[in-house]
């Protein structure tokens, strides 16, 4: 800590040393036909290489501005509703400190709804180089919304059962807010906490780490992340809101949120609590404990399913202290409780004929989560950049969970086996880390020098008691465990990385770099049974062991890239060395002792194509090698599970995966159309399977791997967003196709599974000031084929529609529906689903700002809400059901405050962008 501290402080000393190394960018915003300035324009500074946010600020009055900007390559941007977008690039360096580029006109873009009013409408969605915009006036949402209900409306984005939030097929591993990190890589923090009615546009890119951003080559390990732009009337305030809420069935809801931005600084504080399912955060505690130790069956569900229990709090805060020093965080806590109570239908494919598992589960889980990290971003002077991001957690973990299972025959349905358990575990672990990246241009522009360093540690222990009676319907005695466990798991890693660039002139650059990684790591696994005096001193050799493992990689890359105005390409190969030597242990007796010695290659390719910054091509290739785990190659056999006895294999060969991706985004400004498509293909060369072995006798299986050639995979998403020629309406398409070549082993017989999957998603849209309505349909096909003799082809699909419809109504009230339809065939026999989900809601504005809404909302309407979803294999078809939340009724209190700039009201400062309610955009901003 004294180390961390006195770092801090040299850096603000050495903050103090040289000169401010920033400029100035103003102009003036006039219309082109008229001369008149325009006031409330939204000015906006972007990066040039991936039109990432920066700052922004709205036009004064007088249609001036003006923005404090570091040395760098910028893209100005201004927008007006009303008129056309207007780009233009700008540099600020110390040659060239303030960029003034005088009277800024735009042009105008307008649509004759009829003689006297004149009306325009933005963008829904808009393609900016890699960036892709969501316009969010275009989807409106109630004045108590939080984010996530703003991302459901967005065409190509989609949220799953558990928060996950993808787009266009990408997870988003990361929110932040106008391009400051906002509780770093957790955001469903950001999606469940903050208010939409703050955001004004939304970015979705696929962000380079630090690294390559300082060296200027893509390391592919970029990340897909959203950027929320907060209106530009609130980031010179106080601003919040909280709401309260109570139901039936002892339902319970709160939230608040403070926020305070000033300049580029920014501050949040936020709690919640509800017993809605609805946790605000990720739960690392459960994910770390879910499977547990000792034996059983158990299967571990997370996110909606169950009924769950939680609270959270956190603090995020930025603080621009210089425009060479810069300061970020935050701290979290959350805690859930969850029950879940599910029932699982499994059919084992085996060429000699299937097996049927049914299984019954009850289960709580219990966790607490704190985490913390830190982000320092120091640039000295024009030539030097200095990142250090430190981070840690820690957590514990409760669970209980019961179970009763049957294995039958499936034509005969014949008893193989039946039986029960139970298990209890506690849990507590923590992690710590930290990244130091620094980067130094030589003399000359673009060669760069690049360091980092990183290291961590993890260590976790889980401990409890494990019964399981497992009988048998043949000569098998029966396998009856009575235990008690410690599970003990830590880890060290560190990595040094160095990176060379030389520019080789007409925009040709190299790249030589070489990293070296280190993992040591070990797991021991204790497991006790009574003594002749019934405690639990006798150590279970079977069910015990200690692994050891140290793993050194090396890598040495090199690169090239060519930028040309309209294309850039870059090429690459790479040789990573490697060694790992594996110990394991039963007691002191060491019965395993092995070192693998490998070295893997890995080219890489990537192409992208620029029309215009609206229409753009990216095409990615890489190669690498992905060695065998531990477990995947140790001999030991683990009977954890008596039913699944698993061991590895030694001869194991690297999987080596050759991955093609495209991207194609288009935009026309003329017509407000935006498509893109999105596909990936990839194929295997001695992918590492898994090899299953099944007793019909006794329905057990002993599950080692194989390498196996010829597995592959490939799917493709498209999207497209029409406005129609009525502004109010627009229609959105979303089609998906996937093909899986998975070849496995299933009693020693090959199984080739062929999956194909066909999805397609279409929705229209309508909004005006008096009624809001989307509607959308979906469908999913699924066909599996495997070859193994006497299997059937299995066919089935999901389908469905929502709907959802706002009306607003006199004396600031509105009524809300939102309902689904989802139904499927082809589902194994009590899995098969046809539920209407209808949630309906009625609020009214209070108070004589606006600030204030009561609402009373209905969930579950028709009581017909189910959790049911199949997962496919080449080894099995697997079906799910659990509880979940049904019909309840809730009253929400919601109050939202702000104190900005000079006193000013919410309303005070928001942009106005046109005469009155004709304008397209509805009913404003609200309270």
């Amino acid at each position: 800590m004294k180390r961390f501290v006195l770092f801090i402080g040299l850096l603000l000393i050495g903050v103090s040393i040289f000169a401010q190394n920033n400029g100035r960018i103003t102009g003036k915003i006039v219309d082109q036909e008229t001369k008149e300035p325009v006031a409330q324009a939204n000015v906006r500074i972007l990066h040039q290489k991936d039109s990432l946010y920066l700052n922004g600020v709205a036009s004064d009055q007088e249609g001036n501005f003006a923005i404090s900007v570091p040395y760098g390559n910028y893209i100005i941007h201004v927008t007006y509703v009303g008129h056309h977008d207007l780009f233009r690039n700008v540099t600020i360096s110390n040659t060239n400190r303030t960029a003034n580029l005088g009277s800024v006109e735009l042009g105008t873009d307008n649509i004759l709804l009829d003689a006297a009013v004149v009306t325009a409408k933005a963008a829904e969605i808009v393609v900016r180089g890699d960036t892709v915009e969501y316009n969010a006036d275009s989807y409106k949402v109630t004045e108590s919304a939080i984010l996530e209900d703003l991302l459901k409306k967005m065409p190509g984005i989609e949220i799953d059962s558990e928060g996950k939030i993808t787009v266009n097929g990408r997870e988003i591993k990361k929110i932040m807010v106008d391009g400051e990190e906002f509780f770093s890589t957790d955001p469903k923090v950001a999606s469940k906490n903050l208010p939409a009615k703050m955001v004004e546009k939304l970015q979705v890119l696929d962000r380079r780490t630090d690294m390559a951003q300082m060296t200027g080559f893509d390391d592919g390990e970029e990340e897909t992340i959203i950027n929320l732009m907060v209106k530009p009337g609130m980031k010179e305030g106080l601003f919040g809101n909280a709401f309260v809420g109570y139901g039936t069935k002892d339902r319970y809801e709160g939230n608040a949120m403070v926020n305070y931005m000033k300049d580029k600084n920014q501050y949040t504080v936020l709690g919640g609590f509800n017993n809605t399912n609805n946790a605000g955060f990720s739960d690392l505690a459960s994910s770390m404990f879910g499977s547990g130790g000792g034996g059983g069956r158990r299967m571990f569900f997370g996110g909606r399913s169950g009924i769950t229990t939680s609270g959270n709090a956190g603090f995020n805060f930025s603080q621009q202290f210089t425009n060479k020093l810069k300061l970020g965080g935050n701290l979290r806590y959350g805690n859930t409780d969850n029950n879940t109570l599910s029932k699982t239908h499994t059919q084992n494919i085996l060429s000699s004929g299937n097996t049927l598992e049914d299984e019954n589960n009850s289960s709580n889980n219990y966790s607490q989560n704190v985490n913390m990290d830190l982000r320092l971003e120091w640039t000295p002077d024009t030539l030097t950049r200095i990142i250090f991001n430190p981070e840690g957690s820690v957590y514990n973990n409760r669970r209980t969970e019961l179970s009763d299972f049957l294995t039958t025959t499936e034509t005969l349905e014949d008893s193989i086996n039946y039986g029960d358990s139970r298990y209890n575990s506690t849990g507590d672990g923590k992690n710590l880390s930290a990244r130091l990246d620094v980067s130094r241009t030589l003399g000359k522009k673009g060669r760069i020098l690049s360091v980092q360093l990183r290291g961590g540690m993890s260590d976790s222990e889980n401990e409890g008691t494990n019964l399981s009676n497992t009988f048998y319907n043949g000569t098998k005695p029966d396998d009856l465990i009575d235990q008690r466990f410690v599970n003990t798991n830590d880890s060290k890693n560190w990595r040094g990385y160095v990176s060379y660039v030389e520019p080789l002139g007409n925009n040709n650059a190299i790249q030589f770099a070489y990293q070296y990684r280190q993992n040591i790591s070990g797991s021991d696994k204790d497991t006790r049974v009574k003594d002749e005096s019934g405690n639990y001193t006798v150590l279970d050799e079977q069910y015990s062991k200690r692994l050891e493992n140290n793993f050194t990689n090396q890598e040495i890359e090199f690169n090239f890239q060519s930028v040309r105005q309209k294309y850039d390409y870059t090429i690459g190969f790479s040789v990573q060395p490697s060694s790992s030597q594996s110990k394991t242990f039963i007691g002191d007796n060491k019965i395993s002792d092995f070192t693998r010695d490998v070295v893997n290659y890995a080219p890489m390719a990537q192409f992208n194509y620029r029309w215009t910054r609206q229409h753009n091509l990216r095409l990615r290739y890489f190669g690498n090698t992905d060695q065998p785990s531990v477990t995947q190659l140790s001999p030991v056999v683990d009977v954890s599970n008596p039913l699944n006895i698993t061991y590895g294999n030694p001869d194991l060969n690297p999987s080596f995966e050759h991955r093609l991706n495209l991207r194609y985004q288009n935009f026309n400004p003329e017509k407000n159309r935006s498509m893109g498509f999105f596909g990936d293909i990839r194929y295997l060369t001695n992918d590492i399977v898994s090899s299953t072995m099944t007793d019909r006798e006794t329905g057990r299986r002993e599950t080692t791997y194989e390498n196996v050639a010829g597995n592959w995979n490939a799917n493709g998403r498209m999207m497209m967003n029409i406005p129609l020629k009525n502004i109010r309406f627009s229609v959105f398409s979303m089609s998906f196709a996937s093909y899986n070549h998975a070849n496995g082993f299933s009693n020693l017989e090959k199984n080739l599974s062929r999956r194909l999957n066909l999805g397609e998603t279409l929705g229209l849209n309508y909004r005006s000031d008096l009624i809001d309505f989307g509607i959308r349909g979906n469908i999913s096909y699924n066909k599996v084929k495997n070859s193994l003799e006497g299997q059937q082809d299995q066919e089935f699909l999901n389908y469905g529609g929502n709907a959802n419809t706002t009306l607003y109504l006199p004396w600031d009230m509105s009524i809300e529906s939102d309902i689904n339809y989802s139904t499927n065939s082809g589902y194994s026999d009590g899995f098969t689903q046809d539920e209407w989900l209808w949630n309906a809601s009625i609020q009214k504005q209070l108070f004589k700002q606006k600030n204030g809404t009561i609402r009373l909302k209905i969930y579950d309407i028709l009581q017909q809400r189910s959790n049911i979803s199949r997962s496919v294999t080449s080894n099995y078809i697997r079906d799910t059901t659990t509880n979940t939340l049904t019909t309840y009724f809730m009253v929400h209190f919601v109050y939202r405050f702000n104190i900005f700039k000079n006193g000013a009201t919410r309303e005070d400062m928001m942009p106005q962008h046109g005469p009155g309610p004709g304008r397209g955009f509805g009913r404003g901003h609200g309270g």
